[in-house]
């Protein structure tokens, strides 16, 4: 799978982990609620997502120790199974190797995801091209 799809898997499972789901589905990239998500959007959206659980000490880095959240999540609802997903999310996420999650990462990730999911090429995404993203990345974590 791709580091984008991982970034997507561990956003959707922080996104379930909070009692607002929004109507386009976790997270909510929608930011302006006009029914469809520009590339803007949607980097601001992921970024925000994962930072703000994330980033402790709002530094706009996560590391390894922060990341601990997102290990502890996945291990308490998929077991095994969630531990091994959190430990792929990480070294898909630090793409340079240094010990730190980026915003830089985490936007470059988005882009090529956004990219990806935007079928019809229009540069905005639908909430039937948001479906299909998050259908092929739960299907791509199984």
């Amino acid at each position: 799978m791709s580091r984008a799809g991982w970034i997507l898997g561990a956003v959707s499972l922080l996104a379930l982990s909070s009692p607002a789901h929004a109507q386009m589905g976790p997270p909510n990239p929608d930011l302006n609620r006009d029914g469809s998500v520009t590339l803007a959007e949607y980097k601001t959206s992921q970024t925000d997502s994962l930072f703000t659980r994330l980033d402790a000490d709002k530094d706009r880095k996560i590391t390894r120790q922060e990341f601990k959240t997102l290990e502890d999540l996945a291990k308490r609802f998929g077991g095994a199974k969630g531990a091994a997903f959190a430990g792929k999310v990480w070294s898909q996420s630090d793409i340079n190797r240094d010990g730190t999650i980026l915003v830089s990462e985490v936007d470059t990730a988005s882009t090529r995801r956004f990219q990806r999911g935007d079928a019809n090429r229009d540069g905005v995404l639908t909430k039937d091209e948001l479906k299909a993203m998050r259908a092929a990345a739960q299907t791509s974590t199984d």
